[in-house]
């Protein structure tokens, strides 16, 4: 592979008023050790920043029992590549299976979750604004990732904060009450 000159190779994480870059996933890899998805590997490779409020993308490597609680995103659409493995998508409509190759849209304002099959998946996740247009600064959803990242909550006070911040800074909502899709099978 060829280095382009002129290209900077950047984390993204840093402001580039629309410049391009390449991402190294060594330098933008952290893992969430807080919050709602404990032990999950994150490579944030594109920020609302770095293209300009366009989308972001974040790689992401879940292992069984790290997934998400439901919520909602009200500000922006998602998107799920499967890399390697395979999940399987839940909303109020149904699920939808996806495995290695395969890609799975979800409409923002719709309440769901996902859930690994068998041990672990590697998923591209692709966030793309509502009607909007474009995340506003400072406000896309890649912020509170890395907002999040070393935040532990171990008290169902720091709980019930952390569901009013990510409504009221991030438009999303979070239903951490209700019991996850793979506890049924238990």
């Amino acid at each position: 592979m060829v280095t382009q000159p002129g290209v900077d190779q950047i984390q993204p994480s840093t402001t580039r008023d629309g410049e391009s870059y390449v991402s190294h996933r060594d330098d933008v890899h952290f893992k969430m050790t807080g919050d709602f998805m404990t032990g999950v590997d994150f490579w944030i490779h594109a920020t609302g920043e770095t293209t300009q409020g366009q989308l972001v993308v974040i790689e992401t490597n879940w292992v069984r029992g790290t997934e998400p609680v439901w919520h909602i995103h009200h500000r922006e659409e998602e998107g799920f590549f499967v890399m390697s493995g395979e999940i399987t998508i839940h909303t109020e409509a149904g699920s939808y299976n996806a495995g290695a190759g395969q890609f799975v849209w979800g409409r923002k304002d719709q309440r769901h979750t996902y859930e690994v099959v068998g041990e672990e998946a590697r998923i591209l996740v692709v966030f793309v604004p509502g009607p909007a247009g474009t995340f506003a600064p400072g406000s896309g959803i890649d912020k509170y990732f890395y907002e999040a990242r070393d935040r532990e909550l171990r008290t169902p006070e720091q709980l019930a904060a952390e569901v009013e911040n990510l409504k009221t800074n991030y438009g999303l909502e979070m239903f951490p009450e209700l019991p996850h899709p793979r506890e049924k099978k238990s």
